[in-house]
């Protein structure tokens, strides 16, 4: 049975192709939250712990940008949050967190500049392990940025390579300096899949903005 590497090294191969990427994890949901939870990643933690310093409100409105099998959202739901949405162009994906019983949406879109949703629907959107090597692009900050109401927050998780490489530094200061948004927060670095044989030397940070 393919392991959380073998997975993991097909969506690389990806190269950021849609439509291979969607036939991938069409595949992989299955099995999706047992592997992803056996890696030993910690970002979904840190990344709901951050969350909830910034956001007070359990009747908060929250999207859960690239929610996948809706790992994070259970985090949220399980600390008090109520009112999830979540967004994710996988179908497959998407069936296994409509099993969870606990998004009031659910939204089969992709994250690009601009995003099919409302401008300012949220109080805050979390993105957790999808700002990664073939996955979201930088331009899909824009668009995160223009769902989140003012004052809102907007907290994700960022892989070393993608800040380093894949222009996400850039974007982060571009919008800061437009005025769009402030960093509030960041976590120290840590190993994104510690218990990953291939993968063990992939960091990540989580990061706070709030939107002005």
């Amino acid at each position: 049975m393919p392991d959380f590497d073998h997975w993991l090294e097909k969506v690389y191969e990806a190269g950021g192709d849609r439509e291979t990427l969607d036939r991938l994890y069409d595949d992989w949901a299955q099995e999706y939250d047992g592997h992803l939870w056996a890696s030993g990643n910690p970002y979904l933690a840190i990344t709901a712990g951050m969350t909830a310093r910034h956001l007070r409100s359990f009747n908060a409105t929250i999207l859960d940008a690239g929610c996948g099998t809706g790992n994070m959202a259970q985090l949220l739901h399980q600390m008090g949050y109520s009112h999830l949405e979540g967004l994710d162009p996988c179908e497959g994906m998407l069936a296994v967190a409509q099993r969870k019983g606990i998004y009031k949406a659910l939204h089969k879109l992709v994250l690009a500049e601009q995003v099919e949703l409302p401008d300012e629907s949220f109080d805050a959107v979390v993105a957790a392990g999808v700002f990664t090597q073939g996955h979201a692009p930088p331009e899909s900050l824009d668009g995160i940025v223009k769902l989140v109401k003012p004052g809102g927050i907007i907290v994700f998780s960022l892989t070393e390579p993608a800040y380093n490489d894949l222009g996400f530094k850039e974007k982060m200061i571009e919008l800061e300096a437009s005025g769009l948004w402030t960093e509030r927060e960041r976590s120290r670095r840590f190993r994104s899949f510690p218990f990953s044989e291939k993968e063990a030397h992939l960091h990540h940070w989580v990061y706070v903005y709030r939107k002005r």
